[in-house]
């Protein structure tokens, strides 16, 4: 009995009837550059964009609040609908879209930079923290009502403003972002940690929002695209294996001959002349006595064995991405003597989607 299993499993494999290899997946997954592969839950950034009107949060203090951010869910709707009977048949009409609260979980970091901007949340919308302690061991401590504000009182006066414009949650993926704006966002609800004797676990702050509405946009990674990414804390030294970091030998592979020049291009297009010139030396320098010819037969050959052999040979392959050469050529008109363009870069396609500087608003 054991015998005929195993020859039947063997006769399986040997005809491929019931247990398929990786192909499937390789073609869903990998053909296109990764066109289709899942994104990856940990590769975030968050940006807080607070009110410059009613907050002194600086510059890098606000970018630190995102990047504290542990975990971030992302939006989530609810329709209402209602069911009309017409002679039995049902007809679902819908009513209201409702935006579903979500929740954010930060570290507790030493800096105190979320408990900070809790703080400056807390102090501005309400008045209970405005007085020392003293003020609540009194036996009436509401008896100055006229004199003293208590409770939601906030400071603008009730002009109504709001202290967080929107909050920004960027999934990164294949050096580009998708974006999902949280707009005009209310905190319904902030928890600060708890202590445990004997516990060596990271503290943490939750914080659940409302919010008003949610925007989409999605574009390739550049400077200024992802709001405080990249910023500060962020490790900039060149990879190895791109023109400034050294390069490799590789004509169409990656930090090879074509993206050591198209890394030169994106440099000068972007002013930054330096990087221009020193990605090109050093490519310059990888290929100065390399034999381009014997090279390119070696990565051909390569390149016919992976298709023979199913795999895709665009992921070992350099392509140039197509926001970098739009925005090279856009900023090569806009350098043309007589040119009219307005300077914002800005195009509608076919599909009416309006593109600025790269991005792609939904």
């Amino acid at each position: 009995m054991a015998g005929s299993f195993f020859n039947q499993f063997l006769d399986q494999v040997q005809t491929g009837d019931e247990i398929h290899d990786w192909q499937h997946a390789s073609r869903m997954f990998v053909d296109s550059l990764y066109r289709l592969s899942p994104k990856i839950g940990s590769v975030y950034h968050v940006f807080m964009d607070l009110n410059p009107n009613v907050t002194a949060t600086q510059t890098n203090e606000q970018i630190e609040i995102g990047m504290m951010a542990k975990s971030v869910a992302l939006p989530k709707f609810s329709i209402s609908t209602k069911t009309y009977n017409a002679y039995n048949r049902k007809n679902i009409a819908q009513e209201k879209i409702n935006y579903d609260p979500l929740s954010i979980t930060f570290h507790d970091d030493s800096a105190d930079v979320v408990r900070n901007f809790w703080y400056g949340y807390y102090s501005y919308f309400y008045r209970d923290s405005d007085y020392q302690e003293a003020v609540y061991n009194q036996d009436h401590k509401y008896k100055k009502r006229q004199q003293q504000g208590w409770g939601f009182t906030p400071l603008s006066n009730g002009t109504q403003q709001s202290y967080i414009n929107a909050i920004r949650i960027y999934s990164l993926h294949q050096k580009s972002f998708s974006a999902y704006t949280l707009l005009r966002p209310t905190i319904t609800d902030f928890q600060h940690g708890q202590h445990t004797a004997g516990e060596y676990a990271p503290m943490e702050h939750q914080m659940t929002l409302e919010y008003e509405a949610v925007q989409y946009t999605t574009g390739p990674v550049n400077e200024g695209t992802v709001l405080g990414f990249g910023d500060i804390h962020y490790d900039k030294s060149p990879s190895p294996l791109t023109s400034l970091g050294g390069g490799t030998t590789s004509i169409l592979g990656q930090g090879g001959l074509i993206e050591g020049l198209g890394d030169t291009i994106t440099n000068l297009n972007s002013g930054n002349f330096v990087g221009a010139a020193l990605g090109g030396f050093r490519t310059f320098g990888n290929f100065k006595d390399a034999d381009l010819k014997d090279i390119a037969e070696a990565e051909l050959v390569q390149l016919g064995k992976d298709i023979l052999s199913g795999q895709n040979p665009l992921s070992t392959v350099f392509v140039p991405s197509p926001g970098t050469v739009n925005e090279g050529i856009a900023k090569a008109v806009n350098s043309l003597p007589g040119s009219t363009n307005n300077g914002n870069n800005g195009v509608v396609n076919s599909n009416q989607k309006t593109v600025n500087n790269g991005i792609t608003v939904i």
